[in-house]
Parts: structure tokens; C-alpha cells; sequence
């Protein structure tokens, strides 16, 4: 047999990773995480052609049986997106010869006939409308229930979000597959040589605590800043705040700005995925008390650089990072937070066992574990 009669032989599956931003957070790093994990899986049977808007390409992986569909350069904006995920990508992935259709990022092509698999990272639009844009809470709650109600399968990344899929979206259980996300291997310890030459390229002192995260509601910065005030005097860490400003942050900007504290609290806005092993190992804890996670990638990938992390309660985080983490219940307060902060923050050994912790939990997510199981779902599928 032919390389190329080879090649016609395998499941031809199209991932559909236009949503891949130039600053990409979440899930665009979501979508990147599987390229990477079926990249270096290489399932027997399979191959992939990447859908991505011309410019971004390089931020996925190409091999042998792995090949990069260009978009236009346009439809790697958010309208251009939605336009061209709509009204081109059916007859594109038909020139293509694709046999199944991933939709990584909540939304599929409505006038795809064949068989479809979507990525449901989280049902916020649906679950907490008054967090989100008003746009996106409408166009989510029809295109996305529409993708998940006509999809052959559904993958999710916590149980957590399995059940709001089932209860919100209306998709039968059976047909939800969780597919935890991993953290990729440039996540590990920094050199102390690394972690200087990066804190002093941001301008950073010594001793931090850092969030990580688009600055949006859901992020619960404001409460963070709150109890980072009523401990900030007895203590000589800043507040490390990265992320690009998301929706209706203002509410959080305004609490960092009126911080009795604020000068030793900084907003990086997105920082390059390079950087963010140095800044993690850097930070004396790593906190992320959001309001509603579908996962929460950050506190994993903090457990992996050796920092000790604090999470809150809120949606997914306990599934997906209790085992490594401290848990602050959200009905404790800002004062519960600050409380265990101090805690933290003031005893070398306490953070010490949380990080040992951390490093055995987070061992568990890779991204070639989430390829395998989204694989699996590719040939369940494709065998119908």
C-alpha cells in the first residue's frame, strides 16, 4: 500500500481551532493542548487537518499525519469567525475530504451533514448570564445548543461541567464524554537564573502572590484584592495580577485602583506563554477563588512550576484541583480568604506540603491523556 493509500485509509478528522487568538488564554490554549497531545499520540487510524485562521498557524503542531487548513487571515477575528465557521467551513472541509468535524470551542457549523463531535468547555452563558456579554449569552445559547443538541458526542473537561451540559444544554448523559486537560511539559520549576531575568523584565519584587486569568467576573478579583488588603500590612508580598482585560472588568480594575494597597499591586495584561513557567515558580502561592470554573487550567500548571496553590469552591476547581490545592469555601469570605492567605503566606512548611502535594496531583494531566480520550471518541464515532 501506497503513503498515499495509506493516508485515504485513516479517519480524516478536521478540528475546527479558528477560535486560536494571537494572545491566546483558556481555551484557545485548550484547543492548542490537543493539537499538541494527538501530535504526539499519533492514534493509529487518524489524521488531522487543523482549521486556523492564516497568521496563527504557528501555534499548532504539523506532522505527518497532522496538516494545517488555512482560513483567510479575517476569520481569525471574532465576527470573521462566526461568519466564516458558519457559511465557509462545510464546503471547505468537503474539499478537504473530512470525514468527522470537531468543533473545540462550543460551536459547530449548522450546515455540516456528516458526523460531529463539540467541545463544551463550559455552559457559563447558560448557567450565569449576568457575568457575560450580552452577545455572547445570546449567540451561546442558540449556536451552542444547537452544536451540542446535533453533535454525535460531546466532550467536557470536568465532571462538573458534564452535569451542566446534561441539566442546561439538554444533552443526554450518554452521549457526554469527560476529557480532563492536561498541562504541557514546559510547565516545571524555573531556575533561579530564569525567575530573576523574567521578574525583573516585569518588575517584580521578591515575594508575590499571583492570579492568573482573563479579567472578567467570574474571576472574583475584586474579593481577592479585598482580602489581600486586610493581610497586606503584615506582610511584605505584592499582588500579581496577569491577564487581559476579558468583559465588564471594571468592577476588578476599580477595587486594584482604590486598593489601600495599591501601589504593590500589579496588572501585567496578557504575558507571553513563555513566561508564565518563571512566574509561576516565582510566586510564594498561586490563588484562583473564581466564582464559576468549567476547569481551571492555571492551578495545575502553578502545581507543575512548584507553587503551592489556593483555590475556591466554585464550579470545577475542587474536582480538578483539590487534590493539590488549599480550598476556600466561597461562603467564607473575604475574611475566610484572608484568614488562610496569612496562613499560607506566613508558614514556609505549610506551603511546602502543598506543593508536594501539588506535584503528585498534577501528574495526572497531560494533554496526551486528553488526546486519548477525545481520540477514542473520534473512532467510536467514525466506526458508525
Amino acid at each position: 500500500m501506497s503513503d498515499r493509500e495509506r493516508q485515504e485509509d485513516r479517519l480524516h478528522v478536521a478540528i475546527d481551532c479558528l477560535v486560536i487568538a494571537a494572545r491566546p488564554s483558556g481555551v484557545e490554549r485548550a484547543v492548542v493542548g490537543l493539537a499538541e497531545g494527538l501530535a504526539e499520540l499519533q492514534p493509529p487510524g487518524q489524521r488531522f487537518s487543523l482549521l486556523v485562521a492564516e497568521g496563527r498557524q504557528q501555534a499548532l503542531p504539523e506532522r505527518e499525519n497532522m496538516v494545517r487548513a488555512l482560513a483567510p487571515r479575517w476569520a481569525g477575528t471574532r465576527l470573521g469567525r462566526v461568519v466564516y465557521e458558519q457559511c465557509l467551513t462545510p464546503s471547505r472541509l468537503r474539499s478537504l475530504g473530512a470525514d468527522l468535524l470537531h468543533g473545540a470551542a462550543y460551536i459547530l457549523p449548522q450546515a455540516w451533514r456528516g458526523p460531529s463531535v463539540v467541545t463544551i468547555h463550559d455552559a457559563i452563558t447558560l448557567c450565569h448570564p449576568e457575568w457575560c456579554r450580552w452577545h455572547n449569552v445570546i449567540h451561546y445559547a442558540i449556536m451552542m445548543t444547537r452544536s451540542a443538541r446535533s453533535a454525535d458526542a460531546v466532550i467536557v473537561p470536568s465532571e462538573w461541567t458534564r452535569r451542566e451540559v446534561v441539566e442546561h444544554v439538554g444533552v443526554e448523559a450518554s452521549r457526554v464524554t469527560v476529557a480532563p486537560l492536561g498541562v504541557g511539559g514546559q510547565f516545571r520549576p524555573a531556575d533561579e537564573a530564569t525567575i530573576d531575568a523574567v521578574c525583573q523584565r516585569y518588575g517584580l519584587p521578591e515575594h508575590y502572590v499571583l492570579c492568573v486569568g482573563n479579567i472578567e467576573p467570574r474571576k472574583n478579583l475584586a474579593a481577592v484584592v479585598e482580602a489581600f488588603d486586610m493581610i497586606a500590612s503584615e506582610l511584605p508580598h505584592a499582588l500579581v495580577v496577569v491577564g487581559k482585560l476579558g468583559w465588564k472588568y471594571r468592577e476588578a480594575c476599580a477595587a486594584m485602583e482604590r486598593s489601600g494597597h495599591a501601589e504593590r499591586i500589579r496588572r501585567l495584561d496578557w504575558v507571553p506563554h513563555e513566561d508564565l513557567p518563571a512566574l509561576y515558580s516565582g510566586a510564594d502561592l498561586v490563588v484562583q477563588w473564581s466564582l464559576h470554573e468549567g476547569f481551571g487550567l492555571a492551578p495545575l500548571e502553578a502545581m507543575a512550576c512548584g507553587t503551592a496553590v489556593v483555590v475556591s469552591d466554585g464550579g470545577a476547581l475542587p474536582e480538578v484541583s483539590g487534590g493539590g490545592a488549599m480550598v476556600v469555601a466561597l461562603e467564607s469570605g473575604t475574611d475566610g480568604l484572608a484568614t488562610a492567605l496569612q496562613e499560607l503566606l506566613s508558614d514556609d512548611r505549610a506551603r511546602a506540603e502543598l506543593v508536594t502535594r501539588g506535584a503528585a496531583h498534577v501528574r495526572r494531566f497531560t494533554w496526551r491523556r486528553h488526546a486519548q480520550i477525545v481520540s477514542e471518541v473520534y473512532r467510536r464515532i467514525g466506526a458508525r
